[in-house]
């Protein structure tokens, strides 16, 4: 599933698993990780989850695919909410 968004929660402790995991879209500065502006995640799906699930503060998020969301609170099993 493609990932629409990544992002760091306050609390990194800048160990450097994120960039060293998927430095295409991780730096480590002083104050912790950043998420590097403007890279594709196209591709780098797998190893942004693994950098999030490795993330020994859990601080790495991320959001999947907007139109994944939107067809799963979309789904019609034919009974209607309107009063007749």
């Amino acid at each position: 599933m493609a990932i629409a968004r990544v992002w760091i929660e306050k609390g990194c402790v800048s160990c450097g698993l994120s960039e060293s995991t998927c430095p295409e879209v991780f730096k480590v500065k002083a104050e912790g990780s950043t998420v590097i502006k403007g890279v594709d995640h196209s591709g780098l799906e797998e190893k942004i989850k693994m950098a999030a699930d490795l993330c020994p503060v859990a601080v790495i998020k991320y959001d999947e695919d907007d139109d994944v969301l939107a067809e799963m609170f979309a789904y019609d099993d034919g009974a209607s909410n309107e009063a007749t």
